[in-house]
């Protein structure tokens, strides 16, 4: 047999002299602590190692787990280095919590959405605690659920204000109009106007536009009644009129369609072209 180490080699036993052991090799005494082949870096006195920080810990193998370790200098430097990280999140939370309007401010809000992410991609790399880091980066991600709250909050503004203001329209109509071209609040998306529409039992064609100035885009959406439904009018042929100024491209069928386009200075005019094209079409 070839031997990779001389015999006798080093051993280290944690809180048991190796001597004890060896008085009785049989005794279950080894099995109480850590016995280890010192392959390392043999020392004199533990205190000249220093500070001693676990950086990592991982599985290598089944029942086999690694941990890395810094001493002396880096270790102050990951113990300061954290200190740092965790001042920074902290202040970061402190300024979400502080502003919960922060969401009407989008160019603001998304800074701060970047800045919190920045955080957390900065920190993975980091050589530090591994305990400290987790927990650095678990208070990070409690302020982009925060943040995402604050997101979630004010898109429910937006529909609640959209579905009201339909409501109140839906009143408005008269039994004698034939169709129904609308602007509604800034902000809404194909959903909320597909919900507003339906408030809707009168007329039979309508069709409904919002601006969202943070996606620079107008959103459209139309529905047609069976009834009104004609080779050259449909809800698809109507949406397809709007595209033609808003751009982009719609999609959809004969009794529903909507569509999306970049053009969002020209949502007045796609407004009147929809009236125009189902008053000259019904």
């Amino acid at each position: 047999m070839i031997l990779a180490y001389p015999d006798p080699v080093r051993v280290v036993c944690v809180g048991i002299p190796v001597e004890k052991l060896l008085e009785n090799p049989n005794s279950d005494i080894g099995l109480t602590t850590s016995v280890e082949f010192c392959g390392g870096t043999h020392l004199k006195n533990v205190g000249h190692i220093g500070r001693f920080v676990i950086s990592s810990e991982e599985a290598i193998a089944k029942g086999i787990r690694r941990i890395v370790a810094i001493t002396g200098p880096d270790a102050e430097k990951a113990i300061h280095r954290a200190e740092r990280m965790e001042k920074r999140v902290q202040a970061l939370k402190e300024k979400v919590e502080a502003d919960k309007n922060l969401i009407t401010d989008r160019k603001k809000y998304k800074e701060v959405v970047k800045e919190a992410y920045d955080l957390i991609e900065e920190l993975n790399p980091m050589q530090l605690q591994c305990w400290r880091k987790e927990k650095i980066r678990e208070q990070a991600r409690a302020v982009q659920k925060l943040l995402d709250s604050y997101d979630r909050q004010a898109k429910a503004a937006i529909s609640d204000k959209i579905l009201n203001e339909a409501k109140e329209l839906s009143k408005t109509v008269e039994d004698g109009h034939k169709f129904f071209v609308h602007i509604f609040s800034e902000g809404a998306n194909g959903k909320i106007l597909d919900s507003a529409i339906k408030l809707f039992k009168k007329p039979g064609a309508i069709l409904a536009l919002s601006r969202n100035d943070e996606l620079g885009k107008v959103v459209a959406v139309a529905k047609v009644d069976k009834s009104l439904v004609q080779n050259d009018f449909n809800a698809s042929t109507w949406i397809n009129k709007v595209c033609e100024v808003i751009g982009g491209k719609g999609g959809g069928k004969e009794v529903q369609a909507q569509a999306t386009g970049d053009a969002i200075d020209k949502i007045e005019e796609a407004a009147v072209i929809a009236r125009k094209f189902a008053e000259l079409s019904l």
